[in-house]
């Protein structure tokens, strides 16, 4: 049997598309831990503010302080996963991307002086959307997907209850990360 040059290109194109939806996938499960654990502490935070308006403030001081702690623990066990230099290299960019939006959130809440506390939370939950969308053009469409959910269930509720943004943005939003996260992690 004679394996003609269309054969081999052929076969060449399949197993780079193998490998590419093989990294994606990969991608996928490494989010995924992320995903679930900001998607939980962002429903304590919500729970917090619903429970004791008071403490909203102190709530968010130790989701964001356990949030910090565990993706950092989260990093370290994913670099030793990347064994390659090229994964590494997209980790420490992912966090690189993630630590950029973190201080925009901060600088625009800085100059642009007191804000409300539902007006931080729509800018947070929908700075994070648009993060996920971006992914999605760049890793995959399910990132894309999240952050979509993630910015339609904050514009409707900033349209249907705007007085209760507070309370239900992160309860609504640490949901979709929530099954975000168990798509991903199913994403094998």
């Amino acid at each position: 049997m004679t394996v003609t040059r269309d054969d081999a290109r052929a076969a060449l194109r399949d197993a780079e598309a193998t490998g590419e939806r093989s990294q994606t996938l990969f991608r996928y499960e490494l989010s995924s831990p992320y995903l679930l654990l900001w998607g939980a502490l962002w429903i304590v935070a919500g729970v917090v503010a619903a429970v004791s308006p008071a403490n909203t403030g102190f709530g968010w001081a130790a989701v964001d302080f356990v949030g910090l702690g565990g993706t950092a623990y989260l990093i370290v066990r994913h670099a030793r996963r990347c064994g390659t230099g090229d994964e590494r290299v997209r980790l420490v960019r992912n966090i690189g991307t993630v630590a950029a939006l973190a201080a925009f959130v901060g600088l625009t809440l800085m100059l642009f002086g007191p804000v409300a506390g539902g007006d931080v939370t729509m800018l947070i939950a929908l700075v994070m959307a648009a993060g996920y969308a971006v992914a999605g053009c760049w890793i995959g469409v399910r990132y894309a997907a999240v952050g979509v959910a993630l910015a339609g269930l904050c514009a409707g509720v900033f349209h249907l209850a705007p007085a209760q943004v507070p309370v239900i943005v992160p309860i609504a939003g640490g949901g979709a990360l929530i099954l975000g996260g168990i798509w991903f992690r199913r994403s094998r």
